[in-house]
């Protein structure tokens, strides 16, 4: 099975997803449930959520991006865990950048869960009642963070923010930025 672990770097004070895939394991992403593949992601007990009506830059709506000082359309790439969207604010010093990115051939975020070791830190969550995680490849406590829901059997999406000042006091939390802009695309997803 392919895993991709997927974390946040910093070029230039703009965060970039930068992805690795841990292990040796090959072949095609499994779809089965967490409890008989063993990811031990806890099960999905709202409504599944559809993701395939949206792209990674419709996930947040213009208001929602304002209101983190992003005025100017998201970038679309291309990484390992699907298709990314990347946000930078008006000011990329003192500002956060974050991105959003729909897991596709990863299983949602079952992978994630199985290869929790690829991250340096890694912490089960909930957000907006749907399971998560929030993982870093060095710690939750440098500006970085990355923060991954399931929202339907086998599909999620990741957040990822770069808090660029380091005197905020995000910047020691920035997995309360990561949550919150999660639980702002789960509220977006269930309409």
């Amino acid at each position: 099975m392919v895993a991709v672990v997927s974390a946040c770097t910093s070029t230039g004070g703009t965060a970039t997803p930068a992805t690795t895939v841990p292990g040796t394991t090959t072949g095609a992403a499994s779809t089965s449930s967490s409890e008989a593949d063993g990811s031990g992601v806890p099960p999905i007990t709202g409504p599944e959520l559809d993701l395939s009506k949206f792209g990674p830059c419709e996930l947040l709506k213009a208001d929602q991006l304002a209101a983190r000082t992003v005025t100017k359309p998201g970038e679309v790439k291309d990484s390992a865990a699907g298709k990314t969207c990347q946000w930078r604010p008006q000011d990329r010093v003192l500002g956060t950048s974050f991105s959003a990115t729909i897991l596709e051939g990863t299983s949602g975020i079952d992978n994630y869960y199985k290869n929790r070791e690829g991250f340096a830190e890694f912490e089960e969550i909930e957000v907006a009642g749907y399971p998560g995680f929030n993982g870093s490849g060095t710690d939750l406590k440098s500006g970085s963070c990355t923060t991954g829901v399931g929202v339907a059997k086998g599909e999620g999406f990741l957040v990822q923010v770069h808090v660029n000042d380091e005197k905020l006091p995000e910047y020691t939390k920035p997995c309360s930025v990561t949550g919150a802009i999660a639980k702002t695309v789960v509220e977006n997803l269930k309409g």
